[in-house]
């Protein structure tokens, strides 16, 4: 499937928080590498103007408004997938609740917690137990999960979004182990770049300066930077990677 022009060509994919940002990119990045897309977020009219560039340039895509780690969304997602296409072959897990950054001590760090692993952590298991039966009985599938640098730098205010991030690293490479067999492959990428929600933390923790000090390569990224390393674990090049971490974020960090 596919060719070197249109390295997804005849596959499916879902993406979710795919408004704005890296989900957008990743979604922009499918379509144009001939990936059909469902788009899910939380916000409907982002997710059509998405959805309105990609059928512009010619590609395929269907919007879901639809919040991660909601259990009945997970599965109508998955369904839509299915009934458009018939077929589920790829899965971007990229949806995340952001909570305030917040010392250790803070009595809100409880309910933080709850709120990120049920939107990271909970939201990627339910969209990948969906789709599981389809990848297993086509003999494919490629799934992306979304880690971050935080939960190995453990940065200080972010016990909530790290340990989640971290739990999905455990969660993808379980699964490359128990699904192999099926020829469904399981990733996980810790991308940095400039989202939306990336500027607000750096400007509003005064930390510009101190996170670029950190990147190897002297810059931040920008979602255009994530979608290459998603296209090719996607595609059929990368059908020997699985239960692996990719960092895709300047060298701020080297496994």
């Amino acid at each position: 499937m596919g060719d070197a022009g249109k390295p997804l060509a005849d596959k499916v994919a879902i993406v979710t928080g795919a408004g704005q940002g890296i989900g957008e990119a990743i979604a922009l990045g499918y379509a144009a590498a001939g990936a059909k897309v469902l788009i899910t977020g939380r916000t409907l009219s982002k997710l059509e103007t998405v959805a309105a560039k990609i059928k512009q340039a010619g590609g395929e895509c269907i919007v879901l408004d639809a919040v991660a780690g909601e259990a009945e969304q997970s599965e109508a997602t998955v369904a839509n997938a299915v009934s458009a296409w018939g077929r589920v072959d790829v899965l971007v897990n990229n949806a995340h609740s952001f909570t305030d950054f917040l010392p250790l001590e803070d009595p809100r760090m409880e309910e933080h917690c709850k709120v990120d692993f049920q939107s990271a952590f909970f939201g990627s298991l339910q969209l990948m137990q969906q789709c599981f039966p389809h990848m297993r009985d086509q003999g494919s599938g490629s799934i992306i999960n979304m880690g971050s640098s935080y939960g190995i730098r453990c940065e200080p205010g972010f016990l909530a979004y790290a340990a989640s991030k971290e739990a999905i690293r455990t969660l993808t490479k379980t699964a490359a182990r128990e699904w192999g067999k099926h020829g469904i492959r399981v990733n996980t990428i810790l991308p940095s770049a400039l989202s939306p929600k990336a500027v607000w933390y750096l400007e509003e923790s005064k930390t510009y300066d101190q996170e670029l000090a950190k990147v190897a390569m002297g810059r931040f990224g920008a979602p255009e930077d994530i979608a290459p390393a998603a296209v090719f674990l996607a595609s059929d090049a990368s059908n020997f990677i699985t239960g692996q971490t990719i960092g895709v974020e300047g060298g701020a960090v080297m496994l």
